[in-house]
């Protein structure tokens, strides 16, 4: 086979077979100046994996996004701007293009799993990365898990399906960080969930002010505060978390409840807008992965936070899902970024209705009131080997991952997360000591009532170990607990829940 890019042209669309890194070098021939091609190939080149065999680069494609900033500023402009862009897609080798007729084919039907998503390019010269959502699959260093949502994609009479978290670059005169942070969240909410309105990038500068700001004044930048006002303004429920600086004798920073009220909210498959205040810049972040399983635990009832080797962020300066480290260091063999975690000083999480809940509420029950209450009857690590886990998800998802894993947790178990009556959300508790959690088992689970009051002294509806359950009528201010005797199969441990983002490869 040619080391040598082999290239078909035709009306609207150009074939681009990749063998190395360097064929994207040819994008530099094939685009046109406006849409920055020496940048764009650069990126390609230093970010995407091998994985790659094959990019059909479609030409004059009309984007929404940039329309959106195209009507609202750029035709206001003394330079005259195209109204087209470019869109890219990335396939994997065993895909096949014909001219004649013009179509794309794979060796079998599952055509979408061979296909990896776009990337649209702005004819704006600078900042020309516009909205792209491609797998984490195919860039480099990405590892984990990650959020991501179906985006349905036309192609050549064909309906594809990228899989993946939107991104793109801050266009920089007429929306920065902060608006593209937000518009990658709203973006992934309007295409997971019907109930949430596709906001374009000119909506989306807007709602940061309760009037049209017009001219500079979007490019001038976002505070939380507005950030937090466009979530509320787009039909969410925002929360902001900020952190709390408490140093030991190193100067590090202790806060540890701030970053297991990220973890949980990240966990439950949220994205996060998150404030780097140093920096002077935002980010979202859609993913982590957990270090290898011979970490040690630091004892004091920990939380899993101490077990996650780094996150996931799409950041508008970078192709998304670079590798965020955790702690003052890197992560070495992954594509990061100069910051790390410890720089993070806020986020905001947008919530669904009816999560009254918060985190830092299941933070206190799970280390207090439960942990010392049920300690002894549902057989619980010691603190100083005690690993905690909190996470929220809605009831027919439990039941769900309940019922597809009814050979661990037997018939009775089963029936009662069936027959349990609870409210729509719900925070799950689990507890493991260090070497359950190594083999990714769990000693206990608890499900709380992700719509009681922070207040409420009794949130739970049910709570179990490997022998025992406990179910508990919360229609009382003080709801008692049935206990039922669990005939589970024998020597088979309950495994932790992990459904609410995908693997990377997925």
């Amino acid at each position: 086979m040619s080391e040598k890019a082999n290239e078909t042209s035709l009306g609207s669309y150009t074939w681009l077979e990749i063998y190395s890194s360097k064929d994207y070098d040819r994008l530099i021939d094939i685009l046109d100046i406006e849409f920055g091609p020496e940048k764009i190939a650069a990126d390609l080149k230093n970010n995407i994996s091998r994985e790659v065999g094959a990019v059909l680069i479609e030409h004059g494609y009309i984007d929404k996004d940039y329309r959106s900033t195209l009507y609202n500023y750029y035709a206001k402009m003394g330079r005259p701007y195209r109204a087209d862009c470019v869109r890219i897609h990335f396939f994997d080798r065993e895909v096949e293009y014909s001219d004649t007729p013009l179509d794309l084919k794979g060796p079998d039907e599952w055509l979408d799993y061979r296909y990896f998503g776009f990337i649209v390019l702005r004819p704006t010269i600078e900042h020309t990365l516009g909205r792209s959502v491609f797998s984490p699959r195919i860039r480099i260093g990405a590892r984990g898990n990650v959020i991501q949502s179906h985006h349905k994609v036309h192609l050549i009479g064909q309906t594809l399906s990228a899989r993946g978290f939107p991104s793109m670059s801050q266009p920089a005169d007429i929306a920065v960080c902060a608006h593209v942070s937000c518009w990658a969240i709203l973006r992934h909410y309007s295409e997971q969930y019907p109930q949430h309105q596709e906001l374009l990038v000119h909506d989306v500068t807007r709602l940061a002010k309760p009037f049209d700001p017009g001219g500079l004044t979007p490019s001038l930048g976002l505070t939380v505060y507005e950030a937090e006002r466009i979530f509320q303004a787009a039909g969410c429920y925002p929360l902001m978390v900020v952190k709390k600086w408490e140093e030991d004798t190193n100067g590090d920073d202790q806060d540890s409840s701030f970053y297991a009220q990220l973890l949980s909210y990240l966990e439950s498959g949220f994205p996060l807008f998150v404030a780097l205040e140093n920096e002077g810049h935002a980010i979202v972040v859609a993913g982590y992965s957990w270090v290898e399983p011979s970490c040690e635990v630091s004892g004091d009832n920990s939380h899993v936070w101490t077990q996650v080797e780094s996150l996931l962020a799409v950041d508008d300066n970078l192709l998304p899902y670079s590798t965020v480290g955790v702690g003052g260091k890197q992560v070495p063999g992954a594509v990061s970024p100069a910051y790390t975690a410890r720089d993070f000083t806020a986020f905001i999480v947008p919530l669904p209705e009816k999560i009254y809940y918060p985190a830092h509420a299941v933070e206190s029950f799970s280390r207090g009131a439960l942990y010392r209450s049920y300690k002894a009857k549902l057989d619980l690590p010691e603190e100083d080997i005690l690993l905690r886990r909190y996470f929220i998800t809605t009831i027919s998802a439990l039941r769900r991952y309940v019922k597809e894993n009814r050979s661990q947790m037997g018939e009775e178990l089963v029936n009662l997360f069936m027959h349990v009556r609870t409210a729509q959300f719900v925070w799950v508790i689990e507890y493991a000591s260090e070497q359950e959690w190594a083999c990714g088992h769990i000693a206990a689970r608890a499900v709380i009532d992700a719509s009681a009051s922070p207040t409420d002294e009794h949130p739970m509806w049910l709570c179990h170990n490997h022998e025992l359950a406990i179910a508990f009528d919360r229609s009382s201010g003080k709801p008692s607990g049935k206990e039922f005797e669990l005939d589970r199969p024998e020597c088979t441990p309950l495994g932790r829940m992990e459904d609410n983002l995908r693997p990377v490869n997925w």
